[in-house]
């Protein structure tokens, strides 16, 4: 089993992440479109990897009823040799109440075995990592999207 942590710093106050957040993941989006960020991408977007993955994402609940955590699945759409990710996506309070922290936590177990665990080691788990920072990255754009334009609309409201 290989965990995956990441967090995202969002430039919006921490009740309205998780309002957008919930927007976000309430729409139905039942297929995404995960990239795996690598440094040739860079010099040739045509080497990145990218896969479709079938998600299912569900309320939970805080225990300490502050933080609003969804339960967030992924595999891959059509099969192949990649792995189910399970794990949790949650805005959190930062020290200051004008910025979040997207943050996803969760695991997989590498597929085919010895095999993809060797993978899994050597350069899976650096994938991962990169795509679970990516993945938050564009959640992140979204969220803040709806920031910045709710307060333009306070803005010309004035």
């Amino acid at each position: 089993m290989t965990n995956v942590v990441q967090r995202h710093l969002l430039a919006c106050p921490y009740g309205l992440a998780k309002t957008y957040l919930q927007f976000e993941l309430g729409s139905d989006q039942p297929l995404w479109h995960l990239r795996v960020p690598t440094p040739a991408a860079s010099v040739n977007p045509l080497v990145e990897f990218a896969k479709d993955v079938d998600v299912t994402v569900r309320p939970s609940v805080d225990p300490m009823h502050f933080d609003q955590p969804w339960n967030i699945t992924w595999a891959p759409h059509g099969g192949g040799p990649y792995p189910t990710f399970v794990g949790t996506l949650t805005v959190r309070a930062d020290e200051d109440w004008n910025v979040a922290a997207l943050e996803l936590v969760g695991s997989y177990e590498p597929p085919m075995g010895a095999a993809g665990k060797v993978f899994d080691v050597l350069f899976g788990a650096r994938l991962a990592s990169a795509t679970a920072k990516d993945l938050l990255a564009e959640i992140g754009q979204r969220l803040e999207a709806h920031y910045h334009r709710d307060e333009a609309a306070k803005v010309a409201l004035t």
